[in-house]
């Protein structure tokens, strides 16, 4: 992406003097989408399999 199109995309100048491809505004609201996104997905409970396996690596560190 050239300079021209990264302030048509509301890029700034950032401390370097290099223009960002996407406005931080825009930055912050996909962070925000993503996060609630990987909040729903890490809330989802494991599978038994994972969980069993989980138990026996537990198991064998105390041995």
């Amino acid at each position: 992406m050239s300079n021209d199109d990264a302030e048509a995309a509301g890029g700034r100048p950032n401390k370097t003097g290099t223009k960002p491809v996407l406005d931080r505004q825009i930055q912050a609201h996909i962070g925000r989408k993503l996060k609630a996104v990987y909040d729903e997905v890490a809330a989802e409970p494991l599978p038994k399999e994972i969980m069993d396996l989980l138990e026996k690596l537990e198991s064998r560190s105390k041995e």
